[in-house]
This record gives C-alpha cells, sequence and structure tokens, in this order.
C-alpha cells in the first residue's frame, strides 16, 4: 500500500513539475522572442542605408553586418527623443575624446574681401634675346657652354673663322694703306675718292658686327685674324642652346636663346564675380611659399577681354620684379589682389563646415554633450577661413574637429526614419534598404 502511495505521489511531482516547466518556457521563449526580434538591427558600418533584422554581410562591400540598438532601449528613451533634433547625436565625454572632437565659439571678425588666386610665373614675351652669327663661318670658340648658363651684357659669347670675313679684313688694309699713301696728296679728287673706299671697307666690317675698337687695331696691327670673336649686346640666362665649338653655321643662324630674367609675368585666373574688383594699376602681393613665404610687390598691367567658358574665370597679367631671381619660370605661387574692403562678419574655419555638394553644414554643440546640425550658407573663403551669412549667430560653440565623424555616426544612428535636407536617404526594399540610385538595387530586382 505505501508503494503505491509512494509511486502516485511521484507521478504527480513529475506532472506538476513538467507543467511548470511548460509554462514556463512558452511563456518566456514568447516575451524573449518578441525583444529579439524587435531589438535585432543589423547595419553596415561602411553603408548605414544596408538594413536588416538578422546577420549577414553586406551586398556592397561585403562587410559583417554590425548589430546596433535595441527595442528595450528605443521604448525607454521614446519620450527624450521627442525633444531631440533631426540629426542631433550625443557623444559621451570618452566618446568625444577618441574622435577628436575639438569645438570653437563662433564671434564676428574682420573679413577682407581680398582677391586670393593661384598664379604661375612666365617669362616675358619682350624679354627673350637670340645670339646669333652675322657671317657664315666654323665656330671656333663657344663660351656659352650650357642651358642655364647667366649672360651678361658685354660678355664675350663665342669666335668664328670665316673666309668672307678674312677677305674683308684684307680689303680694308689695302684701303687704309692707300689712303695713307695719298693722304697728302694735292688732288682733292683722288683723296676722296680713296676716303670713300676706305669708309666702305670700314661699314662693311662694321656690318659684320666688329667693333670700332676691333677695327682700329685691325689698322694699327695690320695682322689679319682668323678668328672674330663676338659680344653679347644684352643680359640673361640661356635657355636655349643650338650648336657646340666646331660648327659650321649659315649667316644668320642663331647660336642661342638668352631671356632677360629682370622682370617677369605671373598669369592668374579670377572669378568673374570679382572683375569689378580689379583694374589694370593695381597692386598685387606675390607670395613666395618656397621662400618662406617671402612676398613680392607687382601690378596688374592687362586683363584679358575674354572670359574662359569652361572655368567661367579671366586671365590676369602682372608684371614683378626679379632682379634675384627668386621668381623662376613656370613656378606656383600665391596671388593677393588688395581691394580694401573689409567688413565685419561671422567667420569659422573652413574645416568646421562640411560641403556635401547640395548643402553646407556645421555641427553645433549643445547643452551638455549634444551635437546637431546646422545648414549655413558660405559667403567667402579667405585665409583657411569662411565667411557664413546665414546658419549660425554669434556665440553658437561648432564642431571645428572630427565633424565627418559626427555625421557619419549620426547618419548610421538615424538609419532610414529621418532624413537631412539635401542629402539622399534610403529607399525601403523587403529587409534592405538601398538607395535609387545604388547599383545595387538592380541585383534586388532579380
Amino acid at each position: 500500500m505505501n508503494k503505491k502511495v509512494l509511486i502516485i505521489i511521484a507521478v504527480i511531482v513529475l506532472l506538476l513539475m513538467n507543467a511548470f516547466a511548460i509554462y514556463y518556457f512558452a511563456i518566456r521563449g514568447k516575451n524573449t522572442g518578441q525583444i529579439t526580434k524587435k531589438a535585432e538591427l543589423y547595419v553596415c558600418p561602411m553603408h548605414p542605408q544596408i538594413q536588416q533584422d538578422h546577420p549577414g554581410v553586406c551586398p556592397i562591400c561585403n562587410m559583417e553586418l554590425v548589430l546596433k540598438g535595441s527595442s528595450q532601449t528605443m521604448d525607454d528613451t521614446s519620450n527624450s527623443k521627442k525633444d531631440k533634433e533631426l540629426g542631433e547625436i550625443t557623444l559621451s565625454p570618452t566618446e568625444q575624446v577618441v574622435a577628436n572632437v575639438k569645438t570653437e565659439t563662433v564671434k564676428f571678425e574682420d573679413f577682407g574681401f581680398d582677391i586670393e588666386a593661384n598664379g604661375v610665373v612666365k617669362q616675358r614675351d619682350d624679354a627673350l634675346r637670340q645670339l646669333s652669327s652675322p657671317v657664315k663661318g666654323k665656330i671656333t670658340k663657344l663660351y656659352i657652354n650650357y642651358e642655364g648658363q647667366k649672360v651678361g651684357k658685354g660678355q664675350r659669347a663665342f669666335e668664328i673663322y670665316s673666309p668672307e670675313l678674312i677677305s674683308t679684313q684684307r680689303e680694308f688694309l689695302l684701303a687704309y694703306d692707300n689712303y695713307k699713301r695719298n693722304e697728302n696728296s694735292t688732288y682733292e679728287g683722288i683723296k676722296e675718292n680713296i676716303g670713300s673706299i676706305l669708309d666702305a671697307a670700314r661699314q662693311r666690317l662694321k656690318l659684320w658686327f666688329m667693333s670700332d675698337a676691333q677695327i682700329d687695331e685691325l689698322a694699327e696691327s695690320h695682322t689679319i685674324r682668323n678668328s672674330i670673336s663676338y659680344y653679347a649686346d644684352y643680359s640673361g640666362v640661356v635657355t636655349k642652346k643650338y650648336f657646340n665649338e666646331g660648327s659650321w653655321v649659315m649667316e644668320g643662324a642663331t647660336i642661342a636663346d638668352v631671356v632677360n630674367l629682370s622682370s617677369v609675368w605671373i598669369t592668374a585666373n579670377i572669378y568673374e564675380n570679382d572683375l569689378s574688383q580689379i583694374k589694370i594699376g593695381q597692386s598685387v602681393e606675390i607670395n613666395l611659399t618656397g621662400y618662406g613665404d617671402k612676398i613680392v610687390s607687382g601690378k596688374i598691367d592687362y586683363i584679358n577681354p575674354f572670359v574662359n567658358p569652361d572655368t567661367r574665370t579671366i586671365e590676369v597679367r602682372i608684371t614683378a620684379p626679379n632682379s634675384n631671381l627668386l621668381l623662376k619660370p613656370d613656378m606656383y605661387v600665391k596671388v593677393n589682389i588688395s581691394t580694401s574692403n573689409v567688413s565685419s562678419a561671422i567667420v569659422v574655419p573652413k574645416n568646421a563646415v562640411l560641403r556635401t555638394g547640395k548643402m553646407d553644414m556645421v555641427y553645433v554643440k549643445k547643452s551638455g554633450n549634444a551635437f546637431v546640425p546646422r545648414e549655413v550658407k558660405v559667403g567667402g573663403e579667405r585665409n583657411g577661413k569662411y565667411l557664413i551669412t546665414s546658419g549660425i549667430d554669434s556665440g553658437d560653440e561648432i564642431v571645428v574637429s572630427a565633424g565627418f565623424l559626427i555625421d557619419s555616426e549620426s547618419q548610421i544612428r538615424m538609419g532610414s526614419g529621418n532624413t537631412m535636407p539635401g542629402m539622399d536617404m534610403p529607399e525601403k526594399k523587403n529587409d534592405v534598404e538601398i538607395k535609387d540610385n545604388d547599383a545595387m538595387k538592380d541585383l534586388k530586382k532579380q
């Protein structure tokens, strides 16, 4: 009898335990499933528009999807989100340090409307000269040995052997000796005749660029030179050498090109909006970054009457002195054209402005650790800063470092529920969200 009672009691206990287990796991599993279903949201770190409710990989970059947020957390913070602005993001102090977030208070500053542009140094077209041979002959000695060599006015350039020049020297000596023998003659007609022959021989030597000193030396020494020296009649730098020693050249052949770089041109492209601010004769500062930001002064001497239809700019030419040859042809320089137009305005560092192509915005720090985007209008750029005409006020604290990181994190946390003006947001299709212009949209249709 006792044995039967024990068996009945054991069966009842087992039935109660099974019933409790079924009840517990059924209710617990149901609730857990609901939470998981609501909580799990997987997104791509590189493409936040890719979202789904189960693990997987991004169809664009093949990265593992990351679990973001939970429904319970979202429910707990639903009331606080109602007070948040669109795109607002909260970062803890630790997250701000890790992201290197830096802020700066907006204030009014003097903003100069000077025109800044990139310039290119050019040699002046009227500064190019050519050393050429006045006679046909053979170069016996060349004193210009390489391109880039400096040549001074009066410097010996080359020596040339010319049979024609030798015969002309001989004719001059014959005419000179004949004149000397008859300079005391009483026949005036003969003296004039002989004198005119001597003058003609002298002029012929001068046409071949023999100097008066060389001709006088020939008359005194009575020694005919096989090679005649020629000298440079201007200073400059050799840009091209055409012949070497021993070369035969024709009359008028160019031996070398020489350019005078004591004064150069700088060409810069100015936007048509700034055309009313410039005029011929206006002073210009040329910044030589390669020489420790050395400043050279120049003046505008030419404004192109035509606008470049592709860049909507006008070419401006600036003449600048270059006695120390710091300005070298094809060098890039910074050009600053002073307009004496200054105003007090809100000015922010360039790094603070996020330019998306459709809009410009900055992140403003609110009370606490919240950051909110603000659309701004950029009115100009000078010295690494932007002039802001609207969107923020003096006293606002804006992000000047790590703005792009904050914006990326904001887009990930926002998901597809909200959109910023001027920014393309994804369109939801099935369990993955893809932009309209995304190439992967075609794959989803298949």
